[in-house]
């Protein structure tokens, strides 16, 4: 005598499902891993950019002149562009050289050198130093700010 058709998965049925389920989950949590490793790149290098924006902003109102006659502790009493020439701070600093909070993975370095930004024409070139604001954090991000500080 025949039985009715029984329902159900076999053994071998059920393993199969498991394994295609198994692969398309990996693939999911792969992407969505590579996604929540980058996401904080962009932060990070914004944040970067703000850092030398600030320290450019800090550089330029000073005088120019390619000497430093009164440097003394603190950025703050700092009155010529080339007293900054040679800045390395790892971590930001403010002008009176006190860290950032959650900014220490951060590394400052400021070059001053003398330059001549002429345009094509007869017109004689003004004296200019360079001011470079370089930022960087591993891994990957380095970002550089230049601008010229011309002589009044």
């Amino acid at each position: 005598m025949r039985h009715a058709a029984e329902h159900g998965f076999t053994l071998i049925e059920a393993i199969a499902t498991i394994v295609v389920v198994a692969i398309a989950l990996t693939g999911v949590l792969l992407v969505l891993n590579l996604n929540i490793a980058h996401s904080s790149d962009p932060m990070i290098r914004t944040q970067a950019y703000d850092i030398a924006s600030a320290y450019l902003d800090e550089i330029m109102p000073k005088q120019y002149g390619n000497s430093c006659p009164q440097q003394s502790n603190g950025r703050q009493n700092w009155e010529h562009v080339y007293c900054y020439d040679g800045v390395n701070d790892n971590g930001a600093r403010n002008q009176f050289g006190n860290a950032i909070a959650g900014l220490g993975d951060y590394r400052v370095r400021v070059s001053v050198s003398n330059a001549t930004p002429c345009a094509q024409g007869g017109s004689p070139c003004p004296a200019a130093e360079l001011i470079t604001v370089r930022v960087t954090h591993s891994p990957g991000v380095d970002i550089k700010l230049s601008a010229y500080r011309l002589q009044e």
